[in-house]
């Protein structure tokens, strides 16, 4: 089934509307040749005449005359869809699935879409919060916020910031094992690695980095965790160090 010819009918209906191909050409912006073509083109498709053509003027024949009235309406539709259609433009809308890590979603993310869903009522945001790897086109998600090196990636990504998580240790910890005054030291010290790291026990520093020259800055690990959050709890009470990174 083929579709109607759309362009050629809003054509006509300015035609009979305007009363000359050359107003109608001067109104739509397009070449009066344009306009013959397209009244022609439906024309022949309907084996009828749509006007009486003369070197002066262009009347409506009878069939033209019953179909002015209904190209007339799609026309008139068509400028109605388009009108809502710039509308909904203007007015965001729809639905927004989001993912992100559970620490960061709750304490940044989460209080900010209160404040965005209120600018953006028509705009209703799906938040995931796990702090596993999340297959973001599998998992059929619109937007991700990572902390992470984004690897090789036919993702589009944007650098929002950057974050800050230094190695901390209780006072008693330090009291009783010492301070480590370089990265390799950790491998020394009992510490708490944080598990969803691409290489858990490998600390975010240029030490660190593959290629450098101390390769072997690992940090014993006696406790693994993997919320982001518990380390920092667990550094308080003295018992651990606390040697998560993410970067």
């Amino acid at each position: 089934m083929s579709l109607p010819d759309f362009e050629a009918w809003a054509i006509f209906a300015t035609v009979a509307d305007r009363g000359s191909f050359s107003a109608a050409a001067q109104a739509l912006g397009i070449s009066k040749a344009t306009v013959s073509k397209a009244v022609s083109r439906l024309e022949a498709a309907h084996g009828t005449t749509l006007f009486h053509r003369s070197s002066r003027r262009v009347a409506l024949s009878e069939s033209g005359k019953a179909l002015a009235l209904q190209a007339k309406a799609l026309l008139e539709m068509g400028r109605e869809a388009e009108e809502l259609a710039r509308a909904d433009a203007a007015e965001l809308s729809g639905a927004i699935r989001l993912a992100a890590p559970m620490a960061l979603g709750v304490l940044h993310i989460a209080p900010a879409l209160a404040e965005f869903e209120a600018e953006h009522p028509r705009i209703h945001i799906e938040l995931h919060l796990s702090d596993e790897r999340t297959d973001i086109i599998g998992g059929g998600y619109d937007l991700a916020v990572r902390i992470a090196n984004l690897p090789d990636s036919a993702l589009c990504a944007r650098r929002l910031g950057d974050i800050l998580s230094p190695l901390v240790a209780s006072p008693d910890y330090i009291e009783k094992h010492g301070r480590p005054e370089h990265p390799v030291d950790l491998s020394g010290h009992a510490c708490l690695t944080y598990t969803n790291l691409a290489v858990p026990d490998m600390r975010c520093c240029p030490h660190c980095a593959p290629g450098s020259a101390s390769p072997g800055c690992r940090a014993f690990s006696s406790t693994r965790i993997s919320p982001p959050d518990g380390s920092s709890r667990c550094s308080r009470n003295g018992r651990r160090m606390r040697a998560d990174c993410i970067c």
